[in-house]
C-alpha cells in the first residue's frame, strides 16, 4: 500500500504506474493470444480443416497485443485485453476442447456448437464462473456429463448440450443454478429417472430432455415449474405410466411435447388448464380412452398431434372453439363417427391428417375455404360422398390423400388448377367421370395415383410435369390411345395403367425420352401393333408387363442386350416368331402366344405344338429334378453324419444399446420364413419379437470364406453413430458363417413422416441416404433447425422452398438449389451442376411412398452417371 502511495505521489510516478499497468495488459493480451492459438490447434484436430483461418499469430513489432479481439467469433471487454465471448458455430472442427479453455476466466458466453468436437469436457471448465451462456450443442462429446464443472457457475442462464453422446444419469448439480432459464439436455444417451428436484429450478423457461434413454415414472413434481414455457421430454425416452395430471399447473406452458415415449393411460383433463398452450404433441405412445372434451378450453392452441396411439371415440364438439388451430393430426388411432362440419370453418387450419381410423360420412363441404389448407390426408377410413370443391381455394394445397375410402362423384375441376399440389393419391374409391385435364399438367406433382376407381375418358395429348415420378391409373375405364405426351414426364420412373380399355399401339417415344423409367405395366388392355424396339434399348427399365393384350409381330432381338431388366411378362398376346435368347437373370413369361424356339422344327409355329414342346421340357426338368433330389438326399445323410461329430459353432451377441433384455438365442429363434419382412441385395430382413415385447429388425448377412473382412470393426463403428434419420443399430449376432444385424423396428413407416406402408423394408436406408444428401447440400440439421417451422424437418423445408419457386424459368433447378445451398459449398468453388445433380437424386430418395423409392443400386447408378442423368433432366426445360 505504501508503495502504491509512493508511486502516485508525483506526476513522474503516475507515468511510471501507467506504464506498469500497460505492461501487465500487454502481457495479458499476449497470453490470451497464445491461448486462442492453442485452442484452435486442439479443436481443429489432426484432420485438415480450413476453419478459423483468421486465427493467426501476428508480428509483435507491427501489431497490437489485442489483435486477437478481431478473430472471428471472439469478443473482448472494453479495454480489449480479455476475451469475454467465444461464439464458434457450424465449422469443420474435428478435435477436442482442451484444458486451456479454463484460462478464459472472464468468459460470459461460451458457444461452440454445430461442430464435430469429440472427447470429454475438461475439468478446468469449472473456472468459468462468470459464464451466462454455455452452449456446446450438436457436437460429439461423450462420457458422463461432469456436473461439478457447472456447480460454481451461479450466473448461468443457458445450458445447452443438445445432440451429443453424453451418458450416465442426468446431472443434479444444476439444481443450484437459480438464474437458469434454458436447460437443453436432449439428444444424448442419458438414462435413469428424471430427478424429482428438477422442480426446484423455478427460473426455468425451457426444458429439453428429449431423445435420451430415460425411464421411470414421469415426475409429477415438474408441475411446480410455473414459469416453464417449453417442455420437450419425449422422443426415444421410455417412461412408465401416463401423463401426470399435475402438469396442468404449468400455467405458462406454450409447448408440451411428450411424443414417442411409451406413455399409457388416458389424456388427463387437467391439461385443459394450460390456457397459454400453443402446441400439444403426444404422438406415438400407447394412450387410450377418448379425447377429453375439456381440451376444447385450450383457446390458444395451434397444434394438436395425438396420432399413432390407441385412442377412440369421436372428435369432441367442444373443439369448435379452437379458432387458432393450424394443425390437427389424429391418424393411426381408433376414432370413429363423422368429421364435424366446424373442422371446415377453422380460419387458420393448414394440416388435417386422420388416416387409418374408422371415420364415416362426408368430408365437410367447407374444408379448404379458409384458403390456407396445405396437407389433407384421410386415407383408409370409411368416408363417402363427393370430394369438396374448395380444398385448394387459396392455392396452397400440397398433399391430397383420399385413398382407400368410398368417395363418389367426379374429381373437382378446381383441382386441375391447383399448381401447389405435390402429391395426389385418391385411388381405391368409387370416383367416376373424366379427369380434369389440368391434373396432367400440374408443375410440382411428384406422384399421381388414381387407381381402382371408375374413371373414364381419354388421356390428354398435352401432358407435362417436371417432378412427376409415379403415374398410376390402373383398374379404371380409360379408353383411347396411350398418350405420347407421357414422354414429356422426364422424371417418370413408374407408369402403371393396367386393367383399362386403352387401344392402339404403344408409343415408342415413352422409351426414347424417359431415361429414368423403371417399371411399366400395360397389361389387360386392348393394345395392338408390335412391341417397340426402343423399349429394350432403355437402360433403366427393370420391370415390364404387357400381358393380356393383342400385340403382334416378333419379340425384338434387342432383348438380348438388356442388362438391368429383371421381370418381363408378354403372355396372352398374338406374338409370333422365335423366342429370343435372354439373360438368365430375367424372370420372363412368354406363354399363350404363337412363339417357337430353336429346339423346335421351323414348321411348328402353332400354339398347340409349342405347348407340347413346353410339356417335353417339363418332363425333362422333372427327371433332372429327381436326380438332383437323390444327390441332395445322399449329401444330407453325409452331412448329418459329420454334424454328429462336430459341435455347433456358438453365436455371440454384441450390443451397442443398454437395457436390451434378450440374448442370442432369442434372436436366432426369429430367423425363420414366416418372420421375413423384406429381401434385398445385402440379405434378408426378419421381424423379431423379443420376450419383453421389444421389436427388432434382423438383417442377415453371410460371411464369405470364413472371414468377416473387417465386419466386426466396421460394425462397432456404426454402432456409435447416432443420427436422427438413420435407423439405430442395436447390435449384432455372429458366428463363423453368418452375421445378423439388429436394428430398431420402424413399425410405423418411413423415417421422418406423419406414411402408409407401416412396415420395414430394404428401402428404409434409401430414405435415410436421401436425408443425408439433403444435409450435405443444405448444411441444415435433419430436424430442429432454426429455419424450420414447428414440427417441420429438412425434407418438408426443402419441399416448401421448391414450391415457392416458379418453374417457368429456364434455370429453375439452379434457382432452387441456390436458395437452399450451404454457404460453405457456395464459397468452396464446388460446381453448381454437381450440387444440382446430388439434390435431384436426394429428392427421389425421400419419396414418401417407400415402394416408389429407387433401390440403392439405382441410386449408385444415378450418382455415378451424372452426364446421362443431367442430360435427361435438362431436357425438361
Amino acid at each position: 500500500m505504501m508503495l502504491f502511495f509512493f508511486l502516485t505521489s508525483s506526476p513522474f510516478n503516475n507515468i511510471l504506474l501507467i506504464s506498469i499497468f500497460h505492461f501487465f495488459s500487454l502481457s495479458q493480451g499476449l497470453n490470451h493470444l497464445q491461448l486462442l492459438l492453442n485452442l484452435k490447434t486442439a479443436m481443429i484436430g489432426s484432420q485438415a480443416s480450413h476453419a478459423l483461418q483468421d486465427w493467426i499469430s501476428n508480428n509483435p513489432s507491427s501489431s497490437s497485443s489485442s489483435s486477437f479481439c478481431s478473430f472471428s467469433g471472439v469478443t473482448c471487454n472494453n479495454n480489449q485485453s480479455r476475451v469475454t465471448s467465444l461464439h464458434i458455430t457450424n465449422l469443420p472442427l474435428f478435435g477436442h476442447l482442451p484444458p486451456e479453455i479454463g484460462s478464459f476466466t472472464n468468459l460470459v458466453n461460451l458457444t461452440i456448437a454445430g461442430n464435430n468436437l469429440t472427447g470429454t469436457l475438461p475439468a478446468e471448465m469449472a473456472k468459468l464462473t462468470s459464464l451466462k451462456i454455455l452452449n456446446i450443442s450438436n457436437n460429439l462429446f461423450s462420457g458422463n456429463f461432469p456436473g461439478e464443472i457447472i456447480r460454481a457457475m451461479t450466473e448461468l442462464q443457458v445450458l445447452d448440450i443438445y445432440n451429443n453422446n453424453f451418458t450416465g444419469t442426468l446431472p443434479t448439480e444444476i439444481i443450484g443454478l437459480k438464474k437458469l432459464a434454458h436447460l437443453g439436455l436432449g439428444g444424448n444417451y442419458f438414462s435413469g429417472n428424471i430427478p424429482e428436484n428438477y422442480s426446484e429450478i423455478q427460473s426455468l423457461k425451457y426444458l429439453g430432455l428429449n431423445g435420451n434413454s430415460l425411464t421411470g415414472n414421469f415426475p409429477k413434481s415438474l408441475g411446480k415449474l410455473r414459469n416453464l414455457e417449453v417442455m420437450y421430454v419425449g422422443h426415444d425416452n421410455n417412461y412408465n405410466g401416463g401423463i401426470p395430471p399435475e402438469l396442468g399447473r404449468m400455467i405458462s406452458l406454450k409447448i408440451l411435447d411428450m411424443s414417442n415415449c411409451n406413455l399409457t393411460g388416458n389424456i388427463p383433463e387437467e391439461l385443459s388448464q394450460l390456457k397459454n398452450l400453443q402446441s400439444l404433441f403426444l404422438w406415438k405412445n400407447n394412450l387410450t380412452g377418448e379425447i377429453p372434451p375439456e381440451l376444447g378450453d385450450l383457446v390458444s392452441i395451434q397444434h394438436i398431434d395425438l396420432s399413432i396411439n390407441k385412442l377412440s371415440g369421436i372428435i369432441p364438439s367442444s373443439f369448435s372453439g379452437l379458432k387458432n388451430l393450424i394443425l390437427l393430426n389424429l391418424f393411426s388411432n381408433n376414432f370413429f363417427g363423422n368429421i364435424p362440419s366446424f373442422i371446415g370453418e377453422f380460419p387458420n387450419l393448414e394440416v388435417f391428417q386422420i388416416w387409418d381410423n374408422n371415420f364415416t360420412f362426408h368430408l365437410p363441404e367447407s374444408l379448404g375455404r379458409n384458403g390456407k389448407l396445405k396437407e389433407l390426408d384421410v386415407a383408409n377410413n370409411h368416408l363417402s360422398g363427393p370430394i369438396p370443391r374448395d380444398l385448394c381455394r387459396g392455392g396452397r394445397l400440397k398433399t391430397l390423400i383420399l385413398m382407400q375410402n368410398s368417395f363418389t362423384g367426379t374429381i373437382p375441376d378446381e383441382l386441375g388448377h391447383c399448381k401447389s399440389l405435390t402429391k395426389i393419391r385418391i385411388g381405391k374409391n368409387f370416383l367416376n367421370g373424366t379427369i380434369p385435364v389440368g391434373i396432367f399438367n400440374l408443375p410440382n406433382v411428384t406422384i399421381t395415383e388414381l387407381n381402382d376407381n371408375h374413371l373414364s375418358g381419354d388421356l390428354p395429348s398435352q401432358i407435362s410435369g417436371d417432378f412427376l415420378g409415379i403415374l398410376i391409373l390402373s383398374n379404371n375405364l380409360f379408353t383411347g390411345k396411350i398418350s405420347a405426351g407421357i414422354s414429356n414426364l422426364k422424371n417418370l420412373h413408374t407408369l402403371l395403367i393396367e386393367h383399362n380399355r386403352f387401344d392402339g399401339e404403344i408409343p415408342s417415344e415413352i422409351f426414347t425420352k424417359l431415361n429414368l423409367l423403371q417399371r411399366i405395366n400395360f397389361s389387360s388392355n386392348h393394345l395392338s401393333g408390335e412391341i417397340p424396339v426402343s423399349m429394350f434399348r432403355s437402360s433403366s427399365l427393370t420391370s415390364i408387363d404387357l400381358s393380356q393384350n393383342s400385340l403382334t409381330g416378333e419379340i425384338p432381338k434387342e432383348i438380348a442386350d438388356v442388362k438391368d431388366l429383371s421381370t418381363l411378362n408378354i403372355s396372352h398376346n398374338n406374338l409370333t416368331g422365335q423366342i429370343p435368347t435372354t439373360s438368365s437373370q430375367i424372370s420372363f413369361d412368354f406363354s399363350y402366344n404363337n412363339l417357337s424356339s430353336d429346339q423346335v422344327p421351323n414348321h411348328y409355329h402353332h400354339h398347340k405344338v409349342f405347348k407340347s414342346y413346353l410339356l417335353t421340357l417339363t418332363l425333362i426338368g422333372v427327371s433332372a429334378l429327381l436326380s438332383i433330389m437323390g444327390i441332395l438326399l445322399i449329401t444330407i445323410i453325409v452331412l448329418r453324419h459329420k454334424l454328429k461329430n462336430n459341435k455347433p459353432r456358438p453365436w455371440k451377441l454384441t450390443t451397442f444399446a443398454k437395457s436390451l433384455n434378450f440374448n442370442a438365442s432369442d434372436i436366432i429363434e426369429c430367423v425363420k420364413e414366416e418372420s421375413i419382412v423384406g429381401r434385398g441385395g445385402a440379405g434378408i430382413v426378419y421381424r423379431g419379437s423379443m420376450r419383453d415385447g421389444c421389436l427388432v429388425a434382423i438383417k442377415q448377412c453371410r460371411v464369405i470364406g470364413g472371414r468377416d473382412g473387417g465386419f466386426s470393426a466396421e460394425i462397432k463403428t456404426l454402432g456409435q453413430i447416432r443420427h436422427r434419420y438413420i435407423v439405430r443399430l442395436l447390435g449384432y449376432v455372429s458366428n463363423k458363417e453368418t452375421n445378423l444385424l439388429l436394428y430398431e423396428f420402424m413399425e410405423n413407416g418411413s423415417l421422418g413422416e406423419y406414411t402408409h406402408t407401416l412396415k420395414v423394408d430394404e428401402k428404409s436406408d434409401v430414405y435415410s441416404f436421401g436425408v443425408v444428401l439433403l444435409e450435405l447440400v443444405t448444411g441444415k440439421k435433419p430436424v430442429g433447425d432454426e429455419l424450420f417451422e414447428v414440427g417441420m424437418n429438412i425434407v418438408g423445408w426443402v419441399r416448401e422452398i421448391v414450391s415457392d419457386h416458379s418453374q417457368q424459368h429456364s434455370d429453375y433447378h439452379e434457382r432452387v438449389v441456390l436458395a437452399i445451398m450451404d454457404p460453405l459449398l457456395l464459397n468452396g468453388d464446388y460446381p453448381i451442376a454437381s450440387v444440382i445433380h446430388i439434390f435431384r437424386v436426394a429428392i427421389i430418395c425421400v419419396s414418401d411412398d417407400a415402394s416408389t423409392r429407387p433401390t440403392m443400386r439405382e441410386v449408385v447408378y444415378m450418382l455415378t452417371n451424372i452426364a446421362s442423368f443431367s442430360t435427361s433432366q435438362n431436357t425438361t426445360h
